[in-house]
């Protein structure tokens, strides 16, 4: 029997039924990721900076849509703030991580007498 103003998970063995298990926070995440990896591997240098805020807004907007095809109201709000910020923050860190890796690449190419 379930409990006055709360609603049960969709569950199944299907995707949405992992997705659910997962409170709908591993998948925004992983998208995170792999969209920060893309840009930042794959962006022009002078560029890569005005291709991170729609990839991390795409992220909020992935959160919110994974959220909502979860079905759960009960705690909506902070999964969806939890997912929204887990993916901003992810999006952040691994550009810093490429920002640095640009910086190191080009230093070293600026004194390469001092390495060999």
């Amino acid at each position: 029997m379930s409990q006055s103003g709360q609603s049960a998970p969709r569950s199944g063995s299907g995707i949405i039924g992992r997705i659910a298990r997962s409170q709908g926070l591993l998948l925004p995440w992983t998208i995170a990721f792999l969209f920060a990896v893309v840009v930042t591997s794959f962006a022009p240098i002078d560029a890569r900076w005005g291709w991170i805020s729609p990839t991390a807004g795409v992220c909020v907007i992935v959160a919110l849509v994974v959220q909502i095809i979860i079905g759960r109201a009960d705690g909506f709000i902070l999964r969806t703030a939890t997912a929204a910020l887990g993916s901003v923050l992810i999006v952040g860190i691994v550009s810093l991580v490429g920002a640095l890796f640009t910086a190191v690449a080009a230093g070293l190419s600026l004194f390469p007498d001092v390495i060999g």
